[in-house]
């Protein structure tokens, strides 16, 4: 009898945890530390702003957020807080003029305002402010292909992390060798891929120099997995997931519109869906070598992506 008490308890309990989980995941984080992630993971930071005497504050607690739906939908693109006002919260309900509860505060991973709401918002209704709040970020206005001027020689970089299609990690402060990094558009991409091809003559000469060639990728693994099927190379492609790598580089951009209409039209998901997110944001086809110091010590930057860094300019400038 006791067993089936425990057994029926246990149930109970998975049964609630597994509701809980499914709507949003609220950190309990400060925004400081929100904003870290925010930028790490190219996340917008989603506040819950809300007073414990608030009847609409308790009522999207118990039918909105627990929604899984919503929970889908706000734990894969915001960082999510839930603040009371009227404690933690008093700097924000300054800063941010609020009057009415619950608000909604939807920032960038700067801290900066992108949407305000407030009120009782049923499942349906919330999905539609988030989708709207999603279309903003996706509308932001980044660097124009004549904005990036890319990271100059005697510059040095930070350190970067990404994984490769394998799932195995690359850390640039543990290479001990020089590093050649050159940026790919994608598989979609053919003179990627034939460049890609032409790098393979390199192999037998950069061991004799101390030196790794790295390709950076915007694309998920499973697409980085077409670029080395298509192009036999054995050497290391990372995904530069949110564009992190790219941005450091200043080498990242977005198309304009017409260009932006032509690829998704031609190439479909092969383009929409091959990154992180949907803003159509590439790299410009760039090449840098950089030292055992992590100085860059030569690069190749033409924001035309038909014109590559050739093989012998590479090894001419591996010194």
């Amino acid at each position: 009898m006791f067993r089936k008490i425990v057994l029926s308890l246990l149930i109970l309990v998975g049964i609630s945890f597994n509701a809980q989980s499914a709507g949003i995941n609220f950190q309990k984080i400060d925004l400081e530390a929100a904003k870290k992630i925010a930028a790490k993971e190219n996340k917008l930071i989603f506040i819950d702003l809300f007073t414990t005497w608030c009847g609409p504050c308790k009522l999207m607690a118990k039918n909105t957020f627990t929604d899984p739906r919503i929970g889908e939908m706000f734990n894969k693109n915001f960082v999510n807080l839930a603040i009371d006002a009227e404690k933690e919260g008093l700097s924000l309900a300054k800063e941010f003029k609020v009057v009415n509860y619950p608000s909604f505060l939807f920032l960038d991973s700067k801290g900066k305002l992108v949407q305000y709401d407030f009120g009782y918002y049923n499942p349906e209704q919330f999905l539609e402010v988030g989708a709207s709040v999603l279309k903003k970020k996706m509308s932001q206005p980044g660097k124009t292909l004549d904005q990036v001027k890319g990271k100059m020689i005697g510059d040095k970089i930070d350190n970067f992390n990404a994984k490769d299609h394998l799932g195995n990690t690359f850390s640039s402060s543990k290479e001990n060798k020089k590093l050649v990094i050159v940026f790919i558009r994608g598989q979609w991409c053919p003179y990627c891929n034939k460049y890609i091809e032409t790098l393979q003559n390199l192999a037998p000469e950069l061991k004799s120099k101390n030196a790794r060639l790295v390709i950076i990728s915007p694309e998920k693994p499973e697409f980085i997995e077409k670029t080395i099927s298509k192009t036999k190379t054995d050497y290391t492609v990372l995904y530069d997931e949110g564009y992190k790598i790219a941005e450091a580089f200043d080498v990242l951009y977005t198309p304009d519109s017409e260009t932006l209409n032509f690829y998704n039209s031609k190439l479909k998901e092969d383009f929409a869906d091959s990154r992180s997110d949907h803003s159509g944001r590439l790299p410009v086809s760039a090449t840098f070598i950089v030292n055992e110091g992590k100085e860059i010590t030569w690069r190749h930057f033409d924001a035309d992506y038909k014109n590559r860094a050739s093989v012998e300019d590479i090894l001419k400038n591996l010194n």
